[in-house]
């Protein structure tokens, strides 16, 4: 009798391992203790439920690797109240020999101080914001001089000079409109160094893999481009011919949603 409760015993404890093994349980366990679905953690995180899934079970396989893998388990620990830092730890010391050979090399995003990626931050925002700013500020300075009286002052004759011819008629806005919808999206992907892209055009996953400096790739859109980066510090593209603007910061995860109507929001601003 006693043999047998004590077989139950031992089967029910192998039956339960500790869940703080498993990084992957431990943060499935915090986001369920917080009624959080998956899809509340991709929505502030911006990383795809896939990825999260893949964080979950520990699918090594199905991660970007490197630090990517590191900024998505960064990202997930503190949304659901864990320490970034030691889960991040913890969840690769789990990772296979290569995986983790792979995550121990220093990489010039991940070494770089919070001081000075702050510096770089702030002067694209400056620039973003002030170069319109000035250009605003020339044309008043260029109004006001034109404003203002010249020649007379000097005592010179005034040349009168010919009006303008008058302007055509401006085009109706619901023609103007049906043309910008009419053209397709065309994107082209040109990482300036190793960035984690995953592209789905139309609803079709196209790209999903790693990008080395110097790769491109073209696709084609009729309705909506949906992009997923790592690392979007280092990461360029084209919409249509045109430059895009910065996704995010080095190392930091980024979602872009581009649609006919929105895609001129992703373009630089010049």
């Amino acid at each position: 009798m006693l043999g047998a409760i004590l077989n139950v015993v031992s089967t029910d404890s192998e039956a339960s391992p500790d869940p703080s093994a498993d990084v992957g349980a431990r943060l499935r366990a915090e986001r369920e203790a917080r009624n959080m679905e998956l899809r509340d953690i991709a929505a502030t995180t911006k990383i795809s439920i896939g990825a999260l899934e893949a964080l979950e079970q520990n699918d090594f396989d199905s991660l970007p690797g490197g630090i990517f893998t590191r900024a998505f388990v960064r990202s997930y620990a503190r949304e659901v109240g864990l320490d970034p830092e030691q889960t991040t730890r913890d969840f690769m010391a789990q990772a296979p020999v290569e995986v983790a050979q792979e995550a121990g090399r220093p990489h010039e995003d991940d070494e770089m101080p919070g001081s000075r990626r702050v510096v770089v931050e702030t002067v694209v925002k400056v620039l973003v914001v002030g170069v319109p700013l000035a250009g605003l500020l020339f044309l008043g300075v260029r109004s006001m001089s034109n404003d203002s009286p010249g020649l007379e002052d000097t005592g010179a004759p005034v040349v009168a000079m010919p009006a303008p011819p008058p302007s055509p008629p401006a085009a109706p806005a619901g023609v103007e409109e049906a043309a910008a919808v009419s053209e397709p999206l065309a994107i082209v992907l040109r990482p300036r160094g190793e960035c984690w892209v995953s592209l789905t055009v139309d609803g079709e996953l196209v790209v999903s893999r790693l990008m080395q400096a110097g790769e491109e790739e073209s696709h084609e859109a009729e309705d909506e481009i949906t992009l997923n980066i790592g690392n979007a510090g280092q990461f360029d593209f084209t919409i249509n011919q045109q430059d895009g603007r910065s996704l995010g910061g080095p190392g930091e995860v980024a979602t872009a949603r581009i649609t006919l109507e929105n895609y001129r929001s992703y373009l630089q601003v010049r």
